[in-house]
This record gives C-alpha cells, sequence and structure tokens, in this order.
C-alpha cells in the first residue's frame, strides 16, 4: 500500500483533533464534577441517571409528606391530650357530685357551682373541636374548610329553683364530614391524617331506626348508598334482608337488624355518628325510612320519622350540667356517670391510634432517610468523576497529545505555500 504525504498530514490531523476532544471532554467532567454531559456519553449510565434522580427527587417529596403528617398528628395528639385532661376533671366534678351527702341548700349551692365550671369546659371543649392545624385546615372536620367543624345552639333555659339562665348551649351539631386526608408516604402507600369529629369527638353509640315498614320491599333497579364512607351495591330484585345482609357483612362498625313491623334498625357497635347518604342517584336509604327526602347530604340527614338516639360528647356534658341544676342525683351518679366514662374512653381510643399513625410514620422516615442515602450514593457512583482517576487521564492525553504535535512536526513538512506566506 502506497502512503503519501497527504494521507500522513490527515491522519496526523484527526489525531491531534481526536485528542483535543477527548481533552476537553475530561476538563468539562473535572469543571463540573460529572462525567455524563448528553445521553450520548453512555446512554446506559444516562439512563440510570435519570432513574436514580427521579428517585431522589420523589423520596425528598416522600419526606416533606411524612413530617407534614406527623407534624399534624402530634398537633391532634396535644388536643386530644387537653380534651382528655378537661374530660378527667369533669369526671371528678361528676362524682364529687353524685355523693347524696350534698343536699338541700348546701347542695343546691355547690351542684350550682359545678354546673358553671363544667359549663366553662364545654365551651373550652368546643373551642379545640373547632380547632386547626399549622396550614389553617380544620382538624377535626375532614375535607370542610368553609365553616367550623362544630356549631353550639345557644338559648335559654331553666335552672335550680325556677332561674332563667341566657344564652346556654343547648347543643352542638357536626358540620363537618368523614373524608380522609391520605398522604403517600412511598409508593402506593398512604396514611391517613384526618380524625373526624363525629368519630373521635363522640360519646356513646349511636342507633337510626326507621318508621317505615319494609316487609314489602323490593329495590326496583341497581343502586348503591353508603355507610360511614363505605359503598354497597344493590341489584334490582333486592329485598330489606339482602340488604340488612349487605350492612352486616360490610366490615364497618354498623349492625342493622329488623324490629316490628320489619323496621330497619342501624347501631354503632363503636362510639360514633352512623354517616348515611345514597350515591350514584340511588334512593334506598330514603326509601327504608332512614335519610330524608329533602335532606339528602350528611350530616344530620336522618329521615323525620326515623329515631336517633346517641350522644356526642358535648351532648354528654350537656346533660350533665343540665342534671346539675335540676339536681337529679340519681341520673348524675347513674347514667350521666356512665356515659363520661363511655366517652372518655372513646377519645382515648382514638389517641391510641393517633400513636399508632405516628410510630408508622417514625419507621418510614427512618425508612426514607435510609433508602435517600443509598440512592444518593448511587446517583454519586453514576454520574460523578473519581478526581484522581480524571486528573490522571488528562495528564496522560496532554503528554500523548503532546508526542502526537511533535511527530506532526517532523511529519507535516514545509510547501512552497508557506514560504509565499
Amino acid at each position: 500500500m502506497r502512503i503519501t504525504g497527504i494521507m500522513q498530514n490527515t491522519s496526523t490531523v484527526r489525531t491531534l483533533n481526536r485528542h483535543q476532544y477527548e481533552m476537553d471532554k475530561i476538563q468539562n467532567q473535572l469543571a463540573t464534577g460529572q462525567k455524563i454531559q448528553t445521553p450520548k456519553d453512555d446512554p446506559a449510565a444516562a439512563t440510570n441517571q435519570m432513574f436514580f434522580r427521579t428517585r431522589v427527587n420523589e423520596l425528598g417529596q416522600f419526606d416533606r409528606n411524612i413530617n407534614d403528617g406527623m407534624a399534624r398528628l402530634n398537633i391532634m395528639d396535644g388536643e386530644l391530650g387537653r380534651i382528655t385532661d378537661i374530660m378527667q376533671r369533669i369526671r371528678v366534678l361528676t362524682v364529687q357530685a353524685s355523693n347524696g351527702v350534698y343536699q338541700g341548700d348546701n347542695g343546691f349551692e355547690l351542684k350550682n357551682a359545678i354546673a358553671s365550671e363544667i359549663d366553662q369546659h364545654l365551651r373550652a371543649l368546643i373551642d379545640i373541636g373547632n380547632g386547626k392545624d399549622a396550614t389553617g385546615l380544620p382538624l377535626f372536620g375532614g375535607f370542610t374548610v368553609e365553616r367550623a367543624p362544630f356549631e353550639p345552639i345557644v338559648s335559654n333555659i331553666k335552672g335550680l329553683k325556677g332561674l332563667e339562665l341566657e344564652n346556654q348551649i343547648i347543643g352542638v351539631e357536626y358540620r363537618g364530614d368523614i373524608g380522609k386526608r391520605l398522604l403517600e408516604v412511598e409508593r402506593s402507600q398512604y396514611i391517613d391524617v384526618n380524625l373526624p369529629g363525629n368519630q373521635a369527638l363522640w360519646g356513646t353509640n349511636f342507633t337510626v331506626t326507621g318508621s317505615v315498614d319494609n316487609s314489602g320491599y323490593i329495590a326496583t333497579s341497581d343502586q348503591a348508598f353508603r355507610i360511614d364512607g363505605v359503598e354497597m351495591r344493590v341489584q334490582a330484585g333486592d329485598t330489606i334482608d339482602d340488604i340488612i345482609d349487605k350492612i352486616n357483612h360490610a366490615g364497618i362498625d354498623v349492625k342493622a337488624s329488623k324490629i316490628g313491623q320489619d323496621y330497619i334498625s342501624l347501631h354503632s357497635t363503636s362510639p360514633h355518628q352512623i354517616w348515611l347518604e345514597d350515591v350514584e342517584g340511588g334512593t334506598v336509604l330514603k326509601d327504608i325510612g332512614l335519610v330524608s327526602a329533602d335532606r339528602s347530604r350528611p350530616p344530620n340527614n336522618y329521615a323525620d320519622t326515623a329515631r336517633v338516639a346517641g350522644l356526642s360528647l358535648f351532648d354528654t356534658i350537656i346533660k350533665l350540667r343540665n342534671d346539675l341544676m335540676a339536681g337529679d342525683q340519681l341520673e348524675i351518679s347513674g347514667r350521666d356517670l356512665g356515659n363520661l366514662d363511655e366517652a372518655l374512653d372513646n377519645v382515648l381510643r382514638h389517641r391510641a391510634q393517633i400513636g399508632a399513625r405516628q410510630n408508622r410514620l417514625e419507621e418510614h422516615t427512618k425508612r426514607v432517610a435510609w433508602d435517600k442515602n443509598y440512592m444518593t450514593e448511587l446517583l454519586a457512583n453514576n454520574e460523578g468523576i473519581d478526581p484522581a482517576e480524571t486528573i490522571m487521564n488528562l495528564k496522560w492525553l496532554e503528554s500523548v497529545h503532546g508526542y502526537a504535535l511533535n511527530v506532526g512536526a517532523r511529519i507535516i513538512k514545509p510547501t512552497l505555500m508557506d514560504f509565499l506566506r
């Protein structure tokens, strides 16, 4: 093969250009600390780099979600602790007032004083129930943000010896909902950081009994309804027995039964206000006499003819206060004290749930921190350079490039044009 001078010149120039390109590439790596500038540098490593970086950003978001959820749960735990302290103080006062020694005028003065203190505790509990977290969202209102979860009803009442007391709270209605605020703490893993007030701040078991004879009830079409947020499907031709069976096997804290002339009755197995709603245009709950035709949206949408029984935490305290003012010793020492214990147990049960969620979030915090450190290390190994090795490669290229320049100076001979210039 014949080697010409032009071929030597071209080969030398190509080699010098390649050296310059490689040196420029290594200099950029040293300047940025990254060995991949564009995907074409290493397609496989670039793919891993994008995956690792996406995962690190994802874990960062999970970590922020966990911190937000933990802050909300900590506030809720503190508020439930305050409620527990107030309830225990009310119980101490109730035990004191139930003592049969306190009768006559002295007993009247004592019960009146206790009723006044309990009334102040009631107002404090309402303020706690309407409390908000650091972002301004209600703690015990579900998804409801446009109004306070608990609305007191104020009126005048009769006290001992016919005294009329003005601006007294005679009831408290829940205006929130049962929405769950789910925070994603890992892919497809969620934790609920909501605690609806009609569950945590409830006193006794709840019962709703319709007054419609359902002996001949047959569903005319496929429909759906929800109880406590759990959807149940009704097929055309289902009877009242089928509906009761669906409710009892839905895995919720509500059981259904028939009483009297096939009247349907729902009763909770844990203290909370039963949440009823027809969905998808269905009318099942209306037809069987549980939900009002005029007020289809919960809460407090029970049929006017239905019998509703059950006390919230506030109703329990209101009844106790009224019994103290009426001097009803039997109610104070019997039913009122029992209702207080049941309400206190319910608060403690929900506080335990909050504690369990806090423990779960703490474990997720450790897991996310470990995963984030591991992914960051993988990302650094994938896209980061080894400074010592990179500098050594640059020095080697500089040496080779210097040798190539010396060789090129001998190979590329001056031509007549060089002299003419």
